[in-house]
């Protein structure tokens, strides 16, 4: 099957909601694959009546092949086997599912009827409750992913999750990598860099939603607010949690002080002009936000959860804080604030551990190891 010099076609599965850090992991692993003579696809999945995802005009934008599949939300035989038919009509060796939609759409079929070797990556759980609809979800997610040939990982800590325990000889463990990212390219003149100027600005970069920790964060910031006098506080991203960041924000009183700046098209320019990068977050898979932030040099905080503890080594190149720990996260700004030396010893150790050990070339050809374990 493979005599074609170990040339894959992959068809890439997505039910994407935005263009957060699965989305952009997607879109940097199927660059690499091209680079490596591979010919992967992105097969875009959402409900009728929805257009052009930003997924979709990110990748038609860096020129990737992407198919558009609309279909009923929910378990869709009818979806799943119009997929199967493309994949079969077009010859791909491989199906790779990115989330839990996609694994539920197709995981439930077993190899003898799907015909060609599903491959899936998990870029984390939110632990939801098991009786919210997202917990169901998660539930049948990990039931799914028993019909899967491989199931892939993204941090060394989610082996151990209870719903993998049955799964554990299909488990692969491949953390997410960035390509090299072009530091000389201008920071944007707009408001947001002008915002970020004023002042010592702490951002954060990702989806405004619970899991993200937001909330602690604005909190600490208040407090350096009031130790110091000082500071400026840079959310990017969009969500659900925005109106409620709103109002917190408007309560402390600290309108003019924090900017909620919504999406921002590669966000990580901005990150040059800040002093300090921060993921208060209370669940994660491996951030690409964090590699990005890393990548850059500019100091970093994050939460010590998922596999972020891979990342940062606590007071070497980072600084690692309990999630929903406001004290500490407020202790861990003031230090950053006032020891220049560490951030730039921290610096320099982000960079050379990005290039060397988080790079996309890296994590695609880890998922090559991956594809040739499920075809055999």
């Amino acid at each position: 099957m493979f005599s074609r010099l170990w040339r894959m076609k992959i068809l890439h599965l997505i039910d994407s909601g935005g263009l957060y850090g699965a989305e952009v992991m997607l879109l940097n692993l199927v660059e690499e694959q091209r680079k490596l003579g591979h010919y992967p696809v992105i097969a875009s999945i959402g409900q009728k009546g929805i257009y052009v995802k930003p997924l979709e005009a990110e990748a038609r934008k860096r020129r990737l092949e992407v198919v558009i599949f609309r279909m009923m939300n929910g378990p869709n035989i009818l979806g799943a086997l119009n997929l199967l038919r493309y994949a079969r009509k077009n010859r791909f060796d491989i199906l790779h599912s990115h989330g839990y939609k996609c694994d539920i759409l197709l995981g439930f079929i077993p190899c003898s009827l799907r015909g060609i070797p599903l491959v899936s990556t998990i870029h984390g759980w939110t632990n939801a409750n098991r009786f919210s609809k997202l917990g169901l979800y998660e539930y049948a997610d990990a039931l799914s992913l028993k019909h899967a040939d491989a199931v892939c990982v993204v941090n060394q800590v989610m082996c151990g999750h209870p719903r993998l325990k049955s799964l554990q000889e299909k488990i692969h463990v491949i953390t997410n990598g960035i390509p090299t990212l072009d530091t000389d390219e201008p920071v944007p003149e707009d408001e947001t860099a002008e915002f970020c100027r004023k002042g010592f600005t702490v951002v954060t970069i990702g989806r405004l939603s619970r899991e993200k920790g937001h909330e602690y964060l604005i909190r600490a910031f208040d407090k350096f607010q009031k130790v110091t006098g000082e500071g400026r506080l840079l959310i990017i991203g969009e969500g659900p949690e925005q109106q409620v960041l709103e109002d917190q924000i408007q309560e402390l009183g600290l309108k003019g002080k924090v900017l909620l700046a919504g999406y921002r098209d590669s966000a990580w320019r901005y990150l040059s002009l800040c002093k300090v990068f921060i993921l208060p977050s209370l669940t994660e898979g491996l951030p690409i936000t964090l590699l990005e932030a890393m990548q850059v040099g500019v100091p970093v905080i994050a939460s010590a959860v998922g596999g972020i503890p891979q990342l940062i080594t606590n007071g070497k190149n980072g600084l690692l804080v309990p999630p929903r720990d406001t004290d500490i996260i407020f202790q861990s700004i003031h230090k950053i604030y006032l020891d220049d030396g560490f951030s730039e010893v921290a610096a320099v150790n982000n960079k050379e551990l990005v290039t060397n050990l988080y790079s996309s070339r890296r994590m695609a050809r880890d998922y090559d190891f991956v594809y040739k374990y499920a075809v055999n």
